[in-house]
C-alpha cells in the first residue's frame, strides 16, 4: 500500500481540481476496477471511462460498500446524495491516477527496477522477486500489470519501506512509453529482448526498440544481452546510461563460458572480472537461459555473493503468469493461484474470487506467506479484513504461523492445518458443494495436491480458454464500428463450446449491451450464474414462455403466432413493457417476417399491448463471401425498407441491427445501431485480420509403442506402415470432438514444435500418432489439436466445413479451463 494520503494532499497533486464534499479523510489504495475493491473505506476510486465501460456507473454501487473518496470526469445528479463522499472532478481520471501514482514514487525510498522487453517480462521479474527476497524487502509489480493503467496501480502500491520495486512496463505504440517513465522514473533497468510481439503499431523493428528504450532515460545502469542493441542506438536514446550486458564474447561485463544440459537441468558457467562460478537451474529451454542471466547478470553487479545466487537460482520455480478458473467438485468454482505467496499477490487473487457467481459460497485456502517482512500480527489482520470485505464465509489456513495466530481470524467458520498433508488427511471432501474456492498457497506447501482433489474430475484432455485473447479480440471489432454501437455477443451452445458463465461474466463486464443464446435454457443457467445483462433467447418455444418471463429473458419474435402467444403469456403474468426483438426474412428463408406480414404485424399494435419493441434485425445469409456481395446488399436494402416501416410505428427508439461478424468485417458502413458478434470473438476472421485464437484443445501422450513395418494400427486395420514406426497414443477421439474424418493422414497435431501426423483411424476415446521422424517427442508432452499453431480454419478447410462445426463440437465431458493473466 502507498502512503495515507489526506483530501487535501490529494487535491494538491491533482491541480486544484473542482472539489465536492471535501470531507477530510485520508487514503491509500488506489482503484478503477469496482469489482476489485477490497478495503473500500481506505480506497480512491477512479472513475475511468474507457471503450467498454463507464467508472461513473458503479460509484453508486462502491458507496454502498464504504467509499468515500471519488476521481470523476462528469458529476451526476445522484452524486450529491452521497453524504461524507469526496468528489474530485477533472478532465482525466486516467491521468489523475498516473498524477498519485507518480507523486508516490517521489516519496518513497526504494530503488526502483525498470524491465521492458518484447517476451520474459514477467518472468524476469517473478524471478528477481524469488531470488532477492530473501536479502532485500523487495516490491513487484503484480501479474502483467504493464499497462497506461497497471503501472500506475502498481507504482502506487509500492510500500514505504521497500528496499528494491520491480516495476514491468509494456507498451504496444508509439509515445506510450514516455508516459510510463515519468510515472516510474526507474534508478536501473532490464531490458529483456526485442521481438515481434506487439509489432502492428510500428513502423520497423528499430523503431520498438527506440521506443522502449525510452523508459531508461534516467536511470543509472541498463542490464541486457550483449547485441541486442546496436551501440548507435545506445548512444543515441541512452548516453548518459551505463550498460551492464552479459554474453559470449569477451567484451561482456558478464561472460557466459558454458550452458550446457544436464540431466534435464541446464549448467551455466560465467565469468565477471577475475571470478568464475557455476550455476544450476531447472529448465532447459533457451528462453529459460536468457531470462536466467538478466537476473544472474543484476545480482552479481548488485554485489551479491556467488554462493547466494547459485543456492537461490538452483530451485528456482516455473512462473505462473495466469490465474486458472476450474470446474471444481460438486459444481464448485475452483480459482488456482499458487505459485507466488505474498499480501499483494493474495489481494489480487481475493478480487478475482470476488467475482464469482455469487450464488456460491465463497472459501479461501492458504498456506503461510514466506519470506514476508511485514509484522505478522498486522499482516493477518489485513488479510482476515479484506476476507470480510468480500463476504468469505470458509477460511481455511494451512502452515504454522496460520495455526499460530488464529485468533487473529474471525471469519464465520475457520479451520486450521499445520501441513498441507494434514489438510488432506483430515478434510471432508464432500462438503465442499456449490462454492467459490480460492486456492492460494506458497509453492513449498505443495498446494497442487490439494487442487487435484477440488478439481472436477476427468481425463487429461481439456479446452483452453484464453479470457484475454476473447476480450483483445472484442475489442478489435469495436474499432471497427462507431462507438456509440451497440454490441450483441453470442453465447449460444454454451458460447460455441467453450463454457457459459465464466465467458459471459466477461462480457458483461466489458459492457456488451446483450447476450444471445438459442434457448430459454440457456438463459436461464446463465441467470442461475448472477449474470444481469441483457439476454435474448433466439428460439423461443412457446412451452417456455412462463419460464423466461420469471428470468428476465427477452424472445425473438418471429411469427404472429409467437407474437400473439408472448402477448397472452405476459397478459397472465400481469407484467406489461416487456422487451422483444423482431426477426425479418430478407432473404435467409429460415424464419422471419416477410415483407408482405408488415401490415399485419403493425396492425398487431393499434391497440394497447404488454411487449414493446426493443430491436428489429435480420440474418444475412452469406456476409462471409464475396461471391454472395450483391445479394448481401439486396438483403440490406430490403431490411433497410421494411425496418424504416416498423421503427416509424413507434415514438420509442427501435435499435436496428444486421450485421453478423463477417458482416462487421466486411461491410462496416451498415453498423445501423447495433453488430452481432459470434464466431469473431473467437479468433475466426473472414477478412484474414489477426485475431487471437481463443481456445486451445490439447491433450497429453499417455504411451508410445515401436510397431514394426510388417504391423498395422487402429481399428480395421488403417493404419498401415511402410516402415518400423514409433507410435504415441493420446486419450481423445471422437466422442472429445476429434472428427473421425482426421483419420488416416488427413489431420495433425503439434508436438514439441512439430507437427506430427494421425495415423489410423480415430478411435471413441483414444487416437494414435506416428513420430518416428521426431525422436525427441516423450511420455507425457504436451499435444495441441488445435490452438495457436494448428488453426481451427486449417482444420475446417480440411474437412470441407466451417469453424463453427469444429469448435461447437468439443464434448461436454472435456473439461474447460478458463484463463486470465
Amino acid at each position: 500500500m502507498m502512503n495515507m494520503y489526506s483530501t487535501e494532499i490529494v487535491t494538491k497533486i491533482l491541480g486544484n481540481p473542482r472539489i465536492y464534499g471535501g470531507v477530510d479523510r485520508n487514503v491509500e489504495t488506489l482503484y478503477v476496477d469496482s469489482r476489485l475493491v477490497v478495503e473500500a473505506e481506505r480506497g480512491l476510486f477512479f472513475a475511468i471511462t474507457g471503450v467498454n465501460h463507464n467508472g461513473h456507473d458503479y460509484v453508486e454501487q462502491l458507496y454502498a460498500l464504504g467509499c468515500r473518496s471519488f476521481v470523476v470526469e462528469e458529476w451526476r445528479e445522484s452524486f450529491k446524495s452521497m453524504a461524507g463522499a469526496t468528489f474530485w472532478k477533472v478532465s482525466s481520471a486516467l491521468e489523475a491516477l498516473q498524477c498519485v501514482a507518480a507523486y508516490h514514487r517521489e516519496n518513497i525510498g526504494a530503488m526502483v527496477v525498470a524491465v521492458t522487453g518484447s517476451n520474459g517480462k514477467t518472468i524476469v521479474k517473478e524471478w528477481l522477486y524469488q531470488t532477492l527476497r530473501g536479502v532485500k524487502y523487495l516490491f513487484r509489480s503484480p501479474r502483467s500489470y504493464n499497462s497506461q493503467v497497471g503501472v500506475p496501480l502498481s507504482v502506487g502500491a509500492i510500500p514505504v519501506n521497500a528496499e528494491f520495486a520491480v516495476i514491468e512496463a509494456g507498451i504496444s505504440a508509439p509515445g506510450s512509453m514516455e508516459r510510463l517513465e515519468r510515472i516510474i522514473k526507474p534508478d536501473l533497468g532490464i531490458f529483456t529482448n526485442i521481438g515481434d510481439a506487439h509489432s502492428e503499431n510500428f513502423a520497423s523493428k528499430e523503431q520498438k526498440l527506440r521506443e522502449k528504450l525510452k523508459l531508461f532515460k534516467g536511470c543509472r545502469k541498463l542490464y541486457f544481452r550483449h547485441g541486442i542493441i546496436p551501440n548507435d542506438i545506445m548512444g543515441d536514446e541512452l548516453p548518459g546510461v551505463v550498460p551492464v550486458c552479459w554474453g559470449e564474447g569477451a567484451e561482456c561485463n558478464v561472460v557466459v563460458i558454458s550452458k550446457a544440459v544436464v540431466g534435464g537441468r541446464r549448467e551455466i558457467e560465467v565469468k565477471y572480472g577475475e571470478g568464475i562460478f557455476t550455476f544450476s537451474i531447472p529448465f532447459i529451454d533457451e528462453a529459460s537461459f536468457e531470462n536466467i542471466m538478466n537476473v544472474v547478470t543484476f545480482m552479481i553487479d548488485m554485489g551479491v555473493a556467488p554462493d547466494y545466487i547459485v543456492k537461490s537460482v538452483a530451485d528456482i520455480q516455473p512462473v505462473a503468469t495466469r490465474m486458472e478458473i476450474k470446474e471444481g467438485i460438486n459444481s464448485s468454482i475452483l480459482i488456482q493461484d499458487y505459485y507466488n505467496s505474498d499480501p499483494e499477490s493474495f489481494r489480487l487473487a481475493l478480487e478475482r474470487l470476488a467475482q464469482q457467481d455469487k450464488s456460491k459460497r465463497r472459501v479461501v485456502i492458504l498456506s503461510d506467506f514466506v519470506d514476508i517482512a511485514n509484522d505478522t500480527i498486522e499482516l493477518y489482520k489485513s488479510i482476515n479484513m479484506q476476507m470480510q470485505s468480500v463476504g468469505v464465509t470458509l477460511f481455511i489456513g494451512v502452515g504454522e504461523n496460520l495455526a499460530t495466530y488464529r485468533d487473529l481470524f474471525d471469519i464465520s467458520e475457520c479451520r486450521f492445518y499445520r501441513r498441507s498433508e494434514e489438510f488432506m488427511k483430515l478434510e471432508n471432501f464432500d462438503l465442499f458443494s456449490n462454492m467459490a474456492i480460492l486456492l492460494k498457497g506458497a509453492r513449498k506447501f505443495r498446494f497442487e495436491y490439494i487442487a487435484a482433489r477440488l478439481q472436477k474430475q476427468g481425463h487429461m484432455t481439456l479446452l483452453e480458454v484464453d479470457l484475454d485473447a476473447m476480450m483483445r479480440n472484442l475489442n478489435h471489432f469495436k474499432t471497427l464500428v462507431p462507438p456509440e454501437t451497440k454490441f450483441a455477443v453470442m453465447v449460444k451452445a454454451f458460447t460455441y463450446g467453450c463454457g457459459g458463465a465464466e465467458i459471459a461474466s466477461m462480457l458483461q463486464y466489458q459492457g456488451v449491451d446483450y447476450l444471445m443464446v438459442a434457448f430459454a435454457d440457456e438463459g436461464i443457467e446463465l441467470r442461475a450464474a448472477g449474470i444481469t445483462a441483457h439476454i435474448a433467447v433466439m428460439n423461443p418455444e412457446i412451452e417456455n414462455f412462463d419460464k423466461m418471463i420469471e428470468f428476465g429473458l427477452e424472445p425473438e419474435i418471429f411469427s404472429m403466432e409467437l407474437l400473439q402467444e408472448f402477448e397472452r403469456a405476459l397478459l397472465r403474468h400481469g407484467v406489461q413493457r416487456y422487451p422483444i426483438h423482431l426477426k425479418l426474412n430478407t432473404g435467409m428463408n429460415r424464419s422471419g417476417f416477410d415483407e408482405n406480414e408488415i401490415d399485419e404485424l403493425l396492425s398487431f399494435f393499434d391497440s394497447g399491448r404488454n411487449v414493446i419493441v426493443s430491436s428489429v434485425f435480420t440474418h444475412l445469409a452469406g456476409a462471409d463471401e464475396a461471391c454472395h456481395d450483391t445479394f448481401t446488399l439486396k438483403q440490406i436494402e430490403r431490411f433497410e425498407r421494411m425496418s424504416s416501416r416498423i421503427c416509424a410505428r413507434f415514438s420509442h427508439k427501435v435499435l436496428r441491427h444486421v450485421l453478423n461478424s463477417a458482416g462487421i468485417e466486411r461491410f462496416p458502413q451498415y453498423h445501423y445501431d447495433m453488430v452481432r458478434l459470434g464466431i469473431g470473438i473467437h479468433g475466426v476472421s473472414a477478412c484474414g485480420a489477426v485475431l487471437e485464437p481463443v481456445a486451445t484443445f490439447k491433450t497429453h501422450i499417455s504411451a508410445i509403442r515401436e510397431v514394426k513395418s510388417s504391423e498395422t494400427v487402429g481399428y480395421g486395420r488403417k493404419g498401415e506402415l511402410k516402415r518400423d514406426s514409433r507410435i504415441a497414443v493420446i486419450l481423445v477421439g471422437y466422442a472429445d470432438g476429434l472428427d473421425r474424418h482426421l483419420s488416416r493422414g488427413v489431420g495433425e497435431v503439434y508436438v514439441r514444435g512439430h507437427r506430427v501426423p494421425i495415423v489410423g483411424n480415430i478411435c471413441m476415446d483414444a487416437s494414435m500418432l506416428d513420430i518416428t521422424d521426431f525422436p525427441d517427442i516423450e511420455v507425457g508432452d504436451e499435444v495441441e489439436i488445435f490452438g495457436r499453431h494448428i488453426s481451427i480454419t486449417g482444420i475446417a478447410d480440411k474437412l470441407g466445413t466451417i469453424p463453427y462445426e469444429i469448435i461447437t463440437g468439443i464434448s461436454r465431458r472435456v473439461r474447460r479451463l478458463f484463463f486470465k493473466e
